[in-house]
Order: structure tokens, then C-alpha cells, then sequence
């Protein structure tokens, strides 16, 4: 006789349980926890939202989870923010609510991105750095140059960056490490939350911050020095994240658009 399971488990030959991950996003579950506190409080004079830390705490994730959560819900027209004034409710749009939208699957969060590429990419410059040859050095150089000359219209596509980054994964010449760090740059070319937020990212008064960052990496490689590699890959996908936290605390990603 068969055993009742739990929703979302299932046993291996050997009798053990496995939890099968959610197939949602865990941006998508906060964004859905955060329109249903809207919801729940629409009707209370004077009610508004947390704040960021606070949903953080409630919810009990991260704050960066909260950031792509709230970033989801201004794509839907639900909320907006507005610098010191917080995470605004938009009322024109609380009646109409709908929690199927908001399992629409719009791509990888932003930070969930960089997260899996601080994971990856430091470990692949730290490789590279025991293996680069005086011919990769000159390649990761024309990339940089590339990178300078690019517009901001050009920018957009980032051929670039994103070659020098593959470029690093493919001098550790390890096919499984390059596969996986070109599967993630896919992933974030192909996102719509990314999208939202590029632009910013690409503004004239940051390129000379990337740019810095992108020679301070071919140095420690000329170097052949792995420690020094990661850590100036780190310190580059931290400055992206930084940058990206300081825009949404401003409101910078708030364009009046709404995506329906």
C-alpha cells in the first residue's frame, strides 16, 4: 500500500523524503505576500506599507529579495517608490489586484543574478588567473577598449562586458564553467526585471567606475595571482550591486510605465 504524500514531496528508492523546490521564484512569493498586505489594508484610513527593512523582517528574507519583490510590483503598476517618501501604494491600481499576474514568471531577479555570478565568475577569474597567456591578457584588453568606446544606445547590448566576462570563463579552459557563466549572462540579457534596471547601470557617470573595475581584474591576472583575481571580480559584481541598491532607494527605477 502506497503512502500519502505532502504536496510537494516525493521518496526516493531508498524510502527518503525529498522537498521538491517551488517552481516560483521567491521574489514572486514576496511580491505575492506584499500585494496581499495591500490588499488586506486598502480599506484602513492612513495605512501604508512598510518599510523595506521592515518587510524584510516580517517576511523574513533578505532585503535584496524585498528589493526584486518591489521592483515586480512597480513593473505591474502596483507600487512605486519615491525615494524618502518609501514604497508608495498607487491606487489606481489596488481594486484590480491579480495574483495570477503575479506569478507571470518576468525572469531572475537582479540580485538573484548577481548573486549566482559573484558565486561563479570569482571562482572562474581565480582559474584563469593560473592559466591566462600573454594573447588572453591582449583579448580582455580590445574588450576593455571596446567597452570605452561603446555609446550609450551600444551599451545597451554590452558586447563588451559581456565578452570580456565569457572571455574569463573560457581562459580557465573548463567547458562546464564557460557553459554555465554564458548560461547565466542568457538569463540576464533575456530578463525583464533586468531590463527595468539597466539602463541605470549604463549611465555615463558609472562607466568610469566599470572600466576601473574591468583593469583592476586584467591586472591581478597579469599577475597570475588567483586570490587577487577573485577578489577584483568580487569587488566588480559588489560595486554592480551597490550601484543598483542606491538607484532603488532613490526611485531611480520608476518610470511611470506599467507593464499590464
Amino acid at each position: 500500500m502506497q503512502e500519502d504524500r505532502k504536496d510537494g514531496e516525493e521518496r526516493t528508492g531508498d524510502g527518503r523524503k525529498v522537498r521538491l523546490l517551488a517552481a516560483k521564484r521567491l521574489y514572486q512569493v514576496v511580491a505575492r505576500r506584499i500585494a496581499r498586505m495591500i490588499e488586506e489594508n486598502q480599506a484602513t484610513p492612513d495605512w501604508h506599507l512598510p518599510s523595506e527593512r521592515e518587510l524584510a523582517e516580517q517576511l523574513e528574507v533578505s532585503r535584496t529579495v524585498v528589493r526584486e519583490a518591489v521592483i515586480a510590483l512597480e513593473m505591474r503598476g502596483i507600487v512605486e517608490v519615491r525615494g524618502r517618501a518609501g514604497i508608495i501604494v498607487l491606487p489606481a491600481h489596488v481594486n484590480a489586484l491579480s495574483f495570477d499576474a503575479l506569478n507571470t514568471d518576468i525572469g531572475p531577479g537582479p540580485f538573484e543574478l548577481l548573486e549566482a555570478r559573484l558565486a561563479l565568475e570569482t571562482s572562474a577569474a581565480a582559474f584563469a588567473a593560473e592559466r591566462a597567456t600573454r594573447y588572453d591578457i591582449m583579448e580582455l584588453e580590445e574588450c576593455i577598449e571596446r567597452m570605452q568606446l561603446e555609446t550609450d544606445e551600444v551599451a545597451v547590448n554590452e558586447k563588451g562586458d559581456r565578452e570580456f566576462h565569457l572571455s574569463i570563463a573560457n581562459m580557465t579552459g573548463n567547458a562546464i564553467i564557460l557553459s554555465m557563466v554564458q548560461a547565466l549572462w542568457d538569463q540576464r540579457d533575456s530578463s525583464r526585471m533586468w531590463q527595468r534596471v539597466h539602463r541605470y547601470i549604463h549611465a555615463p557617470r558609472l562607466r568610469a567606475l566599470w572600466i576601473g573595475d574591468h583593469y583592476a581584474i586584467v591586472a591581478a591576472l597579469k599577475m597570475r595571482n588567483s586570490e587577487a583575481a577573485r577578489d577584483a571580480m568580487a569587488r566588480h559584481i559588489n560595486n554592480v550591486k551597490d550601484e543598483l541598491l542606491k538607484a532603488d532607494e532613490l526611485g531611480q527605477f520608476s518610470s511611470g510605465e506599467t507593464d499590464e
